[in-house]
């Protein structure tokens, strides 16, 4: 129904954002990241997913695009709803959760809350030719295809990280934030994501 919202953020809730659009406060259901990214009062565009149901109408927003496929795709598995859809884009971004997939990670994608083993399996098995590793951003090679070996350094410093105590929140935007390709090494990709946390 809703492609999109543009307007001003009004207020954050815990889950949720408020956008003023024209005099009308719009609550979005978002990603935990998109709340503490953004500042209230400065302006904000979400994409929109409307989930019509016989009690309540409700809105979940993303910042990217991809974001907001890898949603719907979640969704149609069975046993994931929008709660769960949603649970997994706050614990990491959508690339982790793509290449959780693609290499069949199922103790990644039941680190979300509220993703036990069965969905994450669920997952791997619904999805795991719905999803393509050309979408998974900063990871592709010269020939624009995804270098498996840096798929591989990604995944290992991600969990290393994590079992460091670092939220995968925290964990996925420092991930975003290095050049890694497949020369690199473990250690190395490791202190200079410490040194962005």
């Amino acid at each position: 129904m809703y492609a999109f919202l543009r307007g001003i953020l009004a207020d954050t809730e815990e889950d949720a954002i408020i956008v003023d659009v024209n005099g009308v406060g719009y609550r979005v259901y978002v990603p935990t990241a998109l709340i503490y990214e953004t500042r209230i009062g400065s302006e904000i565009f979400v994409h929109t997913y409307t989930c019509v149901r016989e009690d309540a109408f409700i809105l979940y927003g993303f910042a990217g695009k991809e974001e907001l496929t890898l949603f719907k795709k979640l969704i149609t598995v069975s046993g994931v709803g929008p709660k769960v859809a949603l649970s997994l884009l706050s614990a990491m971004d959508h690339s982790s959760i793509i290449s959780a997939i693609i290499t069949q990670d199922s103790k990644l994608l039941s680190s979300a809350p509220g993703v036990g083993g069965k969905t994450a399996n669920r997952i791997i098995l619904e999805l795991k030719d719905k999803v393509d590793a050309s979408d998974i951003l900063n990871i592709k090679g010269d020939d624009n295809t995804v270098n498996s070996k840096v798929l591989e350094l990604r995944q290992e410093a991600y969990e290393a990280l994590v079992g460091l105590g670092v939220s995968n929140i925290k964990a996925t935007q420092a991930l975003n934030e290095i050049e890694i390709n497949e020369d690199s090494k473990i250690e190395n990709i490791i202190k200079q994501l410490l040194a962005k946390i």
